[in-house]
C-alpha cells in the first residue's frame, strides 16, 4: 500500500518479550465478483482452504475463514471484511500471534486524501466491488492501502504481533491467460472506470497526519509479504497442468510456495521464510515454470521466528543461483571469501554439499568458483579450482574471509596532557588485547599506524572514548567504556567499531567509483531544524529529554528547515530530515544507512518510484546528546550514507535493514534517544514511513552513495557556541 503503516521501530517495544498466548488467523479468498465487468478468479478460493488447512496442523485454534467456499463464515463483502478484522481484535491480546492472509484482485484509484506522492491509493477488491462512477476516480466498496492499515493497526493494537500475507497486486494491464493455465490477479484501473491521469501527488511536510499503524504505541511487531512488486503482477497457476478439468487445483503461485514451505514444520525466522520462496519460484520448484514474480517484504520482525516459535539460529545464509550469489561487498563479502553450500534455507550446518571461493564481488552479488574444503583465504591470491559446483545448492553461508582491510586506531591519548600514553602501559595492553580478539571475532585487521588513523582513543579519568574524532571542545565524545568492566565488554565494542568502519570503507569507496556520466535516478533532500536554544535547560541542570524536546519541537514549524551543509554542528533537540523523490522513471532500492557516535549503524528502507513527489525517507532523527545512558551524554562526529540501487528482477529487495545493523538497542545509540523520546514527534514531526506496501513493487553503474556527516555537539559546547542566550 502506499502509505506503509508507519512503525517506529523502538527499542521498548522491540525488547519485550511476552508470552505468547493464542495464534489466531483470518483469510480472505475473493475468488467471485458481482460485477460481471470483473473478471473472476480461479484461486483465492483453494488459497484460503490451504492456509486454514496449513495453519490448522501448525496449532491455530482461531481461524476466521472469508470467501465463497461452504466452510467460509461469511462471503468476503466489504461488510463482511471489516466486520471480520475487528472481530479479530476484538479477540487478540497482548502476545498473540495473528496471521491475516488476502488473496484477490487488487487496482488501483485516485487519493482522496491528497497524501499519497503519486496520488494514488492501492486497493483490495471485495466480492460486491463496483465499478467508478464517471469523473469520481474512486472504486465503491474497494478497500484503501490506508483503510488496510487502519484495520491491522487496531489488531497490533493489543499488542499482538501480526504476519500479514497479500497474494494480489495492482499493476492492472489487463492481460487474461487462463487458456494457457495462467491467470494474472489484476484489474485494470481502466476497466474500473478510474482515470489515472488525474492523479497529482503530494509531498510530505512536518505537520503531515501520521498513518494508522505507526502510531501504535507499544503495540506488536508487524511483518508483511507481498506478491510481487509494483511494475509486475501476482500471477495463480492450474498446478494439475491442466489435467483436473475443473478450479480445484488453481493456486496462487505465492501462496503455495508459503504454505509448502510452513507445512514442512521448518523452524525458520521471517526472512529465512521469504528467501526459501523466493528460491522456490525463482526456480520454479513445484510449479513447471520459471520465475515469474518478485516478491517483497517489510515490517520489524524479519529476523524474529515466523510466529514466535523458535526459529534456526544456523549462520546467515544467501540465495545461490549457479554461480551467483545474492551477496556482495555491502554484506561483508570480498574476493577470496570461502563460502559453504548448502541445498536449503534450513538445512543443518554439517549438510554442507561443497566449498566455493569469491572469485569477483560486486557490491551487492559475488561469483563463485568450487574450491577443496581445505581452501584458506588469502588477500592476495585465490586457491585452486576444485571439482563442480553443486547443481543443488540453493544457499551459502560464509566460512572464512581473507583480512583485506584495516582499521587505524590512535594511540591512546590522555586528556589532561594530550599527550599519548606509552605502549607498554596496562591500559594500552589492555586496548590492544581487546582488539586482537575482536579482530579474530569479525576477520577485520586492526592495528596502530604512528600518524593516520581511523578511531582516536581518549582517556579521561578511568573511562576511554572511540571515535573519529574523540572530542569535541574540552568534552570527550564518542563510544564510552568504562576501565573498571571487563574485557570481553571492551572486544564487542571495539568489534562494533570494526564493523561500522569496515562499512564506512566499503561505502565511500563505492560513492568514489561513481561514475559523473551517470548521475543518481533518486534525489535526496536533507535538512535540519534548529531547537532554540532558549528553550533548552542550561549545563549542569536536571533535564527530562522528552520533555525538553518536546517543548522545541512546538515551536519548530516547515519554515525552519534549512539544508544539511558539510560538517553541520547539530545540538540537543534539533531535527533532521530525509526525503527523497525519483529523478526519472524506473524503481530503486534506497538504504539509509547512518552510523551514529556510538559506532551502531542504523538502517532504513524505501523503494522509491518513478518520478514521485519528495516522500521520507525514515523517519526524521531527533540529536540527543543528553539521553539515559550509562554516560550523562552521547555526543560525538556520525555519519550518513544514502544508498541507491536499480530494482533487480526475481532477486530480494536490496533491504539491508537487520543486515547491517550491529547494536540490540544500545544505551546512547540515536536508537536509545528515540526510545527516550519515543512520542515527541506524534504532534509535531512528519509521519515517516509512507512507503507503499501493496503498491512496492548490479552492476556498480546501477549503485550510487551520497554521504553525509555532522556532530553532535555536548551541551556545554552548545551553548558556549550561543553566548548570551538564556534558557
Amino acid at each position: 500500500m502506499r502509505k506503509l503503516f508507519r512503525l517506529f521501530f523502538l527499542a521498548l517495544v522491540l525488547g519485550a518479550n511476552v508470552a505468547h498466548a493464542e495464534s489466531r488467523a483470518l483469510i480472505i479468498g475473493v475468488a467471485g465478483y458481482d460485477d460481471p465487468d470483473i473478471p473472476d478468479l480461479r484461486g483465492p478460493t483453494n488459497d484460503a482452504l490451504l492456509m486454514r488447512d496449513v495453519l490448522d496442523k501448525s496449532g491455530f485454534a482461531d481461524i476466521t475463514l472469508l470467501g465463497d467456499m461452504k466452510e467460509a463464515d461469511a462471503r468476503p463483502t466489504r461488510a463482511a471484511i471489516f466486520e471480520a478484522f475487528a472481530g479479530l481484535a476484538d479477540r487478540a491480546r497482548d502476545g498473540d500471534q495473528i496471521y491475516v492472509h488476502l488473496s484477490g484482485h487488487g487496482s488501483r484509484q485516485l487519493d482522496p486524501q491528497g497524501d499519497e506522492t503519486d496520488g494514488l491509493d492501492e486497493i483490495f477488491l471485495p466480492a460486491d466491488t463496483a465499478l467508478a462512477q464517471a469523473g469520481s476516480g474512486l472504486v465503491p466498496n474497494a478497500i484503501s492501502d490506508d483503510e488496510i492499515g487502519a484495520l491491522l493497526g487496531q489488531i497490533r493494537g493489543t499488542g499482538a504481533d501480526v504476519f500479514f500475507v497479500m497474494d494480489s497486486c495492482h499493476s492492472g494491464s489487463g492481460t487474461r491467460a487462463f487458456e494457457r493455465g495462467i491467470a494474472d490477479r489484476q484489474v485494470s484501473p481502466a476497466l474500473l472506470g478510474v482515470d489515472l491521469s488525474q492523479a497529482a501527488g503530494q509531498s510530505r511536510s512536518l505537520d503531515a497526519a501520521p498513518d494508522a499503524v505507526g502510531d501504535v504505541a507499544g503495540g506488536g511487531g508487524f511483518m508483511a509479504f507481498y506478491a510481487t512488486r509494483s511494475n509486475d503482477v501476482a500471477r495463480e497457476v492450474d498446478m494439475s497442468g491442466g489435467t483436473a478439468g475443473d478450479d480445484s487445483e488453481w493456486f496462487g503461485l505465492f501462496t503455495a510456495a508459503i504454505a509448502s514451505r510452513l507445512e514442512s514444520g521448518q523452524a525458520l525466522t521471517y526472512r529465512q521464510l521469504f528467501q526459501s520462496v523466493l528460491s522456490e519460484l525463482n526456480q520454479g520448484s513445484g510449479f513447471g515454470m520459471g520465475a515469474v514474480q518478485t516478491p517483497l517484504w517489510e515490517g520489524d520482525m524479519i529476523d524474529e521466528p515466523v510466529f514466535g516459535r523458535q526459529g534456526y539460529a544456523g549462520p546467515e545464509r544467501f540465495l545461490v543461483d549457479g554461480d551467483t550469489v545474492d551477496a556482495g561487498r555491502l554484506h561483508g563479502l570480498e574476493e577470496g571469501t570461502v563460502m559453504a553450500l548448502v541445498a536449503d534455507i534450513a538445512d543443518p550446518e554439517n549438510a554442507v554439499l561443497g566449498y566455493a571461493q569469491v572469485e569477483a564481488v560486486e557490491p551487492r552479488r559475488a561469483y563463485l568458483r568450487p574450491v577443496a574444503d581445505d581452501c584458506v583465504p588469502e588477500a592476495d591470491a585465490l586457491c585452486a579450482f576444485s571439482g563442480r559446483l553443486p547443481e543443488t545448492a540453493r544457499f551459502a553461508q560464509i566460512e572464512a574471509s581473507p583480512v583485506t582491510l584495516t582499521v587505524a586506531f590512535s594511540p591512546v591519548f590522555e586528556m589532561g596532557t594530550g599527550l599519548p600514553l606509552a605502549s607498554e602501559t596496562e591500559t594500552s595492553t589492555r586496548i590492544a588485547e581487546a582488539l586482537e580478539a575482536a579482530s579474530q571475532a569479525t576477520g577485520i585487521g586492526a592495528g596502530f599506524p604512528e600518524e593516520v588513523f581511523d578511531v582516536q582513543i581518549v582517556l579521561k579519568d578511568n573511562t576511554l572514548w572511540f571515535g573519529p574524532a574523540a572530542m569535541i571542545d574540552d568534552t570527550p565524545t564518542g563510544l564510552a567504556f568504562d576501565l573498571s568492566g571487563d574485557g570481553k565488554r571492551l572486544a564487542m565494542l571495539l568489534a562494533r567499531v570494526l564493523k561500522a568502519e569496515r562499512l564506512a570503507h566499503t561505502l565511500d569507496a563505492l560513492g568514489e567509483e561513481a561514475s559523473p556520466f551517470n548521475p543518481s535516478p533518486v534525489a535526496v533532500n536533507v535538512e535540519r531544524n534548529q531547537s532554540p536554544i532558549a528553550v533548552l535547560g542550561a549545563p549542569g541542570s536536571a533535564i527530562d529529554p522528552r520533555r525538553e524536546c518536546q517543548a522545541a519541537l512546538r515551536t519548530m514549524g516547515e519554515a525552519g528547515f534549512k539544508p544539511l551543509e558539510g560538517m553541520d554542528d547539530l545540538k540537543q533537540c534539533d531535527l533532521l530530515r530525509f526525503r527523497a523523490a525519483g529523478a526519472r522513471d524506473g524503481q530503486r532500492d534506497v538504504n539509509r544507512i547512518h552510523i551514529d557516535a556510538q559506532y551502531c549503524i542504523n538502517v532504513d528502507y524505501e523503494l522509491i518510484e518513478g518520478d514521485q513527489a519528495l516522500r521520507d525517507l525514515g523517519d526524521p532523527m531527533v540529536m540527543c546528546s543528553d539521553c539515559p545512558g550509562p554516560v550523562p551524554y552521547s555526543a560525538g562526529y556520525e555519519r550518513l550514507y544514502v544508498l541507491v540501487s536499480e530494482l533487480e528482477e526475481n532477486a530480494e529487495a536490496l533491504n539491508l535493514s537487520g543486515v547491517l545493523d550491529n547494536c540490540a538497542a544500545a544505551a546512547g545509540t540515536r536508537s536509545a534517544a528515540a526510545n527516550a523520546l519515543s512520542g515527541v514527534l506524534e504532534d509535531a514531526a512528519a509521519s515517516g514511513r509512507t512507503r507503499g506496501s501493496m503498491g512496492l513493487g548490479g552492476a556498480l553503474s546501477d549503485l550510487w552513495v551520497d554521504r553525509y556527516a555532522w556532530r553532535v555537539l555536548p551541551r556545554a559546547s552548545a551553548f558556549a557556541r550561543n553566548e548570551g542566550a538564556t534558557p
